[in-house]
């Protein structure tokens, strides 16, 4: 037990400053180009923030264990609105103030949710088949395209300080990411055979909470800065990822043993819970993007608390 525990704070220690560094020097080379706030957020930070959910869900699945990759995906996108969005509301709504969106990002709302129904559908048919990581796979592919071909800006910041050597500090944050993922899947597996816990609940709680501190720890500091647009951007461009592209790798594998233990009608309160959350979060955002308001102390504590109320149907 002292080792499984050792080796979860070890991994998300390592999570979380190895994701803030792989961010900071993503975002440095992108603007050099001239990509937009939310493009970068939705794309370059999101897939920062999302390596840890790709690469525990790969680890993971080595051991066939599907069951906790969809526990991981579920409960990493209603942590991610829940526990992210809502600790980020909290800080703005305690220091009064307000927040506001560019009328722009309503398409990318839509496209959240309707990613969001693929990934329910995808779950409740077979998310453990071949065909079902090429559709979800394909889906990923198009919306980026659609992100590139609106999210770049005619102006570039060409007079950016860049740190040096950026990319062996790119590999060096993505070889500590990929470790710290190890880390936190064995000390999961260690758990789960100690105390004979599901592996949907292992990964919804320890997997999911574990590898969403690198979203809570980028969003309050972008909120902190006022930097809503792109706290927006990460957190509708993590949830695509871990959809999209966490949940099509089981199905890569082709292994019949990666649905043992898999079970849609025990996780469909929760598939419910977390579109119910994507659309408030949604309908929220597309209203300030229609005028500029305070944050509202209140959806904060709604956001939190809905994650704690999702435990009770995942244990």
């Amino acid at each position: 037990m002292i080792i499984a525990l050792l080796a979860i704070t070890s991994g998300i220690a390592l999570i979380w400053v190895s994701a803030e560094k792989l961010e900071n020097y993503s975002v440095h080379a992108a603007r050099e180009f001239g990509f937009s706030p939310f493009f970068i957020g939705s794309t370059v930070i999101a897939f920062g923030t999302s390596a840890p959910e790709m690469l525990t869900t790969f680890f993971v699945s080595l051991e066939n264990k599907g069951s906790m990759v969809i526990g991981n995906v579920i409960g990493s996108n209603v942590a991610n609105l829940s526990l992210v969005f809502g600790s980020m509301l909290l800080v703005v709504s305690l220091k009064k103030l307000r927040i506001k969106q560019e009328v722009a990002i309503q398409k990318n709302l839509l496209i959240l949710l309707v990613s969001g129904l693929l990934i329910w559908l995808i779950i409740a048919i077979d998310p453990f088949n071949i065909a079902s990581s090429f559709i979800l796979l394909a889906s990923l592919i198009l919306v980026i395209f659609f992100w590139y071909k609106n999210g770049v800006s005619d102006e570039k910041e060409n007079d950016i300080d860049l740190p040096k050597y950026v990319s062996l500090k790119l590999t060096l944050s993505l070889v500590f990411l990929v470790f710290a993922a190890w880390l936190i899947t064995f000390g999961a597996n260690q758990i789960l055979d100690e105390f004979s816990l599901g592996e949907l609940f292992i990964g919804y709680t320890v997997l999911a909470i574990g590898t969403s501190l690198p979203e809570i720890a980028a969003s309050v500091s972008l909120a902190l800065k006022g930097r809503y647009e792109t706290v927006t951007g990460t957190l509708i461009g993590s949830n695509i990822f871990n959809g999209l592209c966490v949940l099509a790798i089981p199905g890569l594998f082709m292994n019949p043993k990666m649905s043992l233990g898999w079970s849609y009608s025990e996780w469909s309160p929760l598939l419910f819970i977390l579109f119910i959350i994507t659309f408030i979060f949604a309908y929220y955002i597309f209203s300030v993007s229609k005028k500029e308001r305070y944050a509202s102390i209140l959806l904060s504590l709604l956001f939190l608390s809905s994650y704690f109320v999702s435990l009770y149907f995942a244990y």
